[in-house]
């Protein structure tokens, strides 16, 4: 429509370098603003999709799953990296609301977010300014949040330059994975083992304390066996999980 408005008003030669000033600039807008997607599991599948495309997906408590459908550089980093803040901080309202809404004192339910997962299936090239923003944040989310962040399925050509970096070594060697599901089984299984310690310690804990309070002879003395035996063990639920796990992950060395 730019062209012919353009020809029909300025001329051929005016109005064909119009139209073509314009689709540059949708070029550079649409690399500056790539499409991202927060992802939910598509009900009895193992394929994750846009959950606006797909409202029925199903979404984990704990977990948010997004994707970047571009390569990601130094024009688009900051705006990838606010997505990412955007979502995270969209999955953490809704768990709090959830909570409070739920009027309830269950303090085994997920409240707060424990991982954010990036697809980079789609992700061709990474500059070093991405690099640096994403480096940046994993140490936020690490250092402020508590929060672990993984990577999925990078190219080969991206991976050498995450490994180059050194982001491979400081988000963890553990948790780059090949596939959405494969991350999305070892944070489930994270999570489980986590609740089982804690319930398990704080169990122990307590019936220690009832222990040395029904003492007729007095607290018991420091040098003596004061914890029980399974203090701290994982429940064989969690254990048989774990040996179960698909081997996954990247030939990072490489």
């Amino acid at each position: 429509m730019v062209a012919f408005v353009g020809t029909l008003f300025l001329g051929v030669e005016l109005g064909l370098g119009l139209a073509v000033g314009i689709s540059l600039l949708l070029v550079i807008f649409e690399s500056a603003y790539p499409p991202t997607a927060e992802l939910g599991r598509l009900p009895g599948t193992h394929h994750y999709r846009n959950i606006k495309q797909y409202p029925d997906a199903e979404q984990y408590d704990g977990i948010v799953l997004v994707r970047i459908d571009a390569p990601i550089y130094f024009a688009n980093a900051q705006h990838c990296r606010d997505k990412v803040q955007k979502y995270y901080q969209r999955a953490e309202q809704k768990l709090k609301e959830a909570h409070k809404d739920d009027n309830s004192d269950d303090k085994d339910e997920v409240q707060d977010v424990k991982f954010v997962i990036l697809e980079l299936t789609s992700v061709s090239h990474i500059d070093t300014s991405a690099l640096h923003t994403l480096q940046e944040l994993c140490s936020t989310f690490r250092r402020e949040n508590d929060i672990q962040l993984c990577l999925t399925n990078p190219n080969p050509r991206v991976m050498h330059k995450l490994v180059q970096s050194g982001l491979v070594d400081e988000i963890g060697r553990d948790h780059m994975f090949v596939s959405l599901h494969d991350s999305v089984h070892y944070c489930l299984g994270q999570m489980h083992s986590r609740e089982v310690m804690k319930r398990a310690s704080a169990k122990d804990f307590q019936g220690l304390a009832d222990q040395n309070e029904s003492s007729e002879e007095g607290p018991i003395p420091r040098n003596s066996k004061s914890l029980p035996a399974n203090v701290g063990v994982i429940s064989e639920y969690s254990v048989a999980e774990e040996n179960t796990d698909i081997e996954i992950g990247l030939d990072v060395d490489t």
